[in-house]
C-alpha cells in the first residue's frame, strides 16, 4: 500500500511540474505556447474571387511576424502563423476556425478577412475563450454587443457612415447626398448609419441604391443616380463591384458628384480597374500611410519579406492587425496567458502604433456597447495624378 501511494505521489509531482504548478513554470498549460513560440491561426481567402484581399492580407501579416521573428520573437518566442483559406466562404470559415482551435490548438486568431465568416464563428470563437484579435469587417456586430473575447479594430459601417455624412456635409457642403450600397447585411448597415446621421446636417438624401452583391452591370441603377441629381454619392460597393461602376457611372455622364468610397476600395487595385475614371475619386481610410512616402519604416519591414514591394492597403490592414497584436504580447507579460493578453488589450486607451492609430478598449462588460468599438474615425485619400492623396485629416463619429 506505501508503494502504490509513494507511486501516486510521484505522478502528482511530476504532474505540477509539468503544468507549472511550482515556481519557475506558468500557472497551467496555456494552448499554442511554448517556451520558444506561440502558434496563431488566421483565415484569409487565399483562393477565389476575393483573393485579391486575402493574400496581401495574409502578406501583411507573415512580413510584420517575420520581422518580429528575426529579432528575436517576444520574450525569446517566434510568432507561427497558421493561414487557412476559406475563400471568403462562412461555410468553410466554420470548418477552417474551428480545426485552428481545435486541432491546431492555437493561441489566438489574428486578421479573420470578412463580415459573412467573421459573423459565422464569432460566438464560437468566444465560447472556446480564444481571443480574436482584429477582423477585416466593418460590422457593427463583432462589438455591439460585446464579445469579452473579439477586438474590433476597423471602424465599422455604422461608424464610416456617420463619419462620411459628417465630412461631405461639413468639410464638402455637399446639400444632395445619395448612397449606393450593397445589398447585404454590410451594406445595409451603412445606408441605415447614412440615413440617420444625414439629419444632423442641413443635407438631404436623395436617393439610396441597394445594388446585388453579385451584379456585374448597373444601368439600371446609374439611371437612377442620374435622376437623382445628386452632388455627393457614397458608394459602399466591394472590389470587384466598385470599379466598373463607378466607370460606369462616369460614362453616363456623371461626373459632377463627390464620389466617396467606402475604405475597403482605398488600395491601387481600384485606381488600375477603374482607369481613368479613378481620377478624382475619394474613398474614406483609416490606416495612417502616406503611400508616396518610400521611407516610411512599415515599407522597409514589408520589404524585408517582399523585396522591392510596397504593400498596398490590405497589406498594411494586416500589418496593423499584427502590431497591435504584437504590442499586446509585450504587454501581456512574459507568463503568457489568454487571460493576460485580453487584460493587456483592454489598458488600450488611444493607443496608436506606427500603422494602427486611436485604438481605444475597457474592460468588458455586457452592458457597455462601446468596450470593444476600436477605432472611431477616419480621414480621406483622393486619386491625383493616379495616387491615392491624403485629401482631408482625421474626421470623428459624431452623436
Amino acid at each position: 500500500m506505501k508503494r502504490v501511494f509513494k507511486g501516486l505521489l510521484v505522478l502528482v509531482l511530476l504532474s505540477a511540474v509539468s503544468f507549472g504548478v511550482f515556481a519557475g513554470g506558468q500557472q497551467e498549460a496555456v494552448p499554442g505556447v511554448t517556451e520558444d513560440s506561440i502558434k496563431v491561426g488566421t483565415f484569409q481567402a487565399m483562393s477565389g474571387p476575393v483573393a485579391s484581399i486575402g493574400v496581401p492580407v495574409a502578406n501583411g501579416l507573415n512580413a510584420y511576424f517575420n520581422y518580429v521573428n528575426a529579432r528575436g520573437g517576444v520574450y525569446g518566442r517566434k510568432i507561427d502563423l497558421i493561414v487557412a483559406d476559406d475563400q471568403f466562404n462562412p461555410g468553410k470559415t466554420t470548418v477552417e476556425v474551428k480545426r485552428l482551435i481545435e486541432s491546431d490548438n492555437v493561441f489566438a486568431l489574428v486578421a479573420g478577412l470578412g463580415t459573412p465568416g467573421c459573423l459565422a464563428v464569432m460566438d464560437y470563437v468566444n465560447e472556446s475563450g480564444v481571443p480574436f484579435v482584429y477582423q477585416a469587417s466593418g460590422s457593427s456586430r463583432l462589438a455591439v454587443p460585446p464579445k469579452e473575447f473579439v477586438f474590433p479594430v476597423q471602424p465599422n459601417y455604422l461608424v464610416e457612415g456617420n463619419v462620411a455624412v459628417r465630412y461631405l456635409a461639413e468639410v464638402k457642403g455637399a446639400k444632395r447626398i445619395a448612397i449606393v450600397y450593397r445589398n447585404a447585411e454590410d451594406g445595409k448597415e451603412e445606408f441605415e448609419s447614412v440615413k440617420e446621421a444625414i439629419k444632423l446636417y442641413d443635407a438631404k438624401l436623395v436617393e439610396a441604391i441597394a445594388i446585388d452583391p453579385t451584379a456585374t452591370d448597373f444601368a439600371t441603377e446609374v439611371n437612377k443616380l442620374s435622376a437623382a441629381n445628386a452632388d455627393a454619392v457614397i458608394v459602399m460597393l466591394f472590389n470587384p463591384q466598385t470599379p466598373p461602376f463607378v466607370k460606369q457611372a462616369k460614362q453616363y455622364g456623371i461626373t459632377k458628384p463627390t464620389y466617396l468610397l467606402t475604405y475597403a476600395n482605398a488600395a491601387v487595385t481600384f485606381m488600375q480597374l477603374a482607369e481613368e475614371a479613378a481620377e478624382g475619386v475619394e474613398s474614406m481610410a483609416w490606416v495612417d500611410v502616406d503611400f508616396t512616402d518610400t521611407t516610411f519604416e512599415p515599407f522597409q519591414m514589408y520589404q524585408e519579406t517582399f523585396p522591392g514591394e510596397i504593400p498596398n492597403a490590405y497589406a498594411l490592414a494586416g500589418m496593423v492587425a499584427a502590431e497591435l497584436f504584437v504590442h499586446a504580447l509585450e504587454m501581456a507579460g512574459e507568463n503568457l496567458s489568454r487571460a493576460d493578453l485580453v487584460d493587456a488589450l483592454e489598458k488600450l486607451s488611444d493607443w496608436s502604433g506606427q500603422l494602427g492609430k486611436g485604438i481605444t478598449y475597457k474592460p468588458y462588460s455586457a452592458d457597455d456597447n462601446t468596450c470593444r468599438l476600436g477605432k472611431q474615425s477616419m480621414y480621406v485619400l483622393k486619386v491625383k495624378d493616379g495616387v491615392w492623396t491624403r485629401e482631408a485629416d482625421w474626421v470623428y463619429y459624431q452623436d
